[in-house]
């Protein structure tokens, strides 16, 4: 699309609808075969790179397996079923130009400020999801806004725009959303100490109201900190790669700015 730069990409009234009423809005097909072969071939490169890197001791932190690589500022989430196969990587802006620019695409942006209701916004953490074919394990069900609060005072104001690289169904584990989660505010969670305290009470929610986000890649998912949401394993023979670009109001630090909260050792 060659005029990305200077269109708006704000939501319409039925998408403010939509918002409103579920909690998340869905653009199929936002992003073109093309540039979703390019975004998919720079998070190639930099998995590449970290698997080449020199290894750091990996901890069990929750339900998931972590390695912080400090020379890099970077999460590194591996398969806790396969740990040498990635699982994700958080964050990456700061490592990738490419990948960075990509955040501030107004495709993203724009329906983002809808969401937040600002006009000013920046990145506050980025991921990806390799999700690997016939390896890639679940997310559990959650509320991002228990990971955020951990790290600022506004985690209800961040936003997420999740973009698929590859096409997504039931059987690659698509996005799973509760709908109408997102007004409800926080979910409960396990009593546990660590990580995983901030991880929600599976027996106090209802996961028949989840409903699947089957969606060809270049598709972008927006949404807020309290929708509940998750994605089961991949049982199929391709990747379900994904972008999440989470955002801010201007004028507070990137999470990777901001110190720690837990060590890895943590839960």
């Amino acid at each position: 699309m060659s005029d990305t730069k200077t269109r708006s990409y704000r939501l319409d009234t039925k998408e403010k609808q939509t918002l409103a009423r579920d909690g998340f809005v869905v653009r199929e097909r936002a992003f073109s075969p093309r540039e979703c072969k390019t975004i998919a071939d720079d998070c190639e490169q930099l998995g590449a790179e970290l698997l080449a890197a020199k290894r750091n001791t990996k901890h069990v932190v929750g339900s998931y397996m972590f390695e912080r690589h400090d020379g890099y500022g970077i999460n590194i989430k591996w398969e806790p079923d396969s740990p040498d196969l990635l699982m994700g990587v958080e964050p990456f802006a700061h490592f990738s130009e490419a990948l960075k620019n990509w955040g501030y695409d107004p495709r993203l942006v724009d329906p983002c400020k809808d969401v937040m209701g600002e006009e000013d916004i920046v990145l506050f953490t980025e991921k990806i999801n390799y999700k690997r074919a016939k390896k890639g394990g679940p997310i559990i069900l959650h509320q991002d806004y228990p990971y955020w609060a951990a790290f600022t005072p506004i985690a209800s104001r961040v936003v997420t725009a999740m973009l698929f690289l590859d096409d997504a169904n039931r059987e690659s584990g698509c996005l799973e959303v509760a709908p109408g989660t997102h007004a409800k505010g926080e979910q409960k969670r396990w009593q546990t100490t660590g990580l995983r305290n901030r991880e929600m009470d599976l027996t106090a929610f209802d996961a028949s109201t989840l409903i699947p986000l089957e969606v060809p890649a270049g598709t972008a998912v927006y949404f807020n900190s309290f929708l509940v949401h998750r994605s089961q394993p991949n049982r199929s023979e391709n990747d379900r790669r994904a972008l999440l670009y989470s955002y801010q109001p201007a004028g507070n630090p990137h999470a990777r700015e901001i110190p720690r909260p837990f060590k890895l050792t943590d839960g």
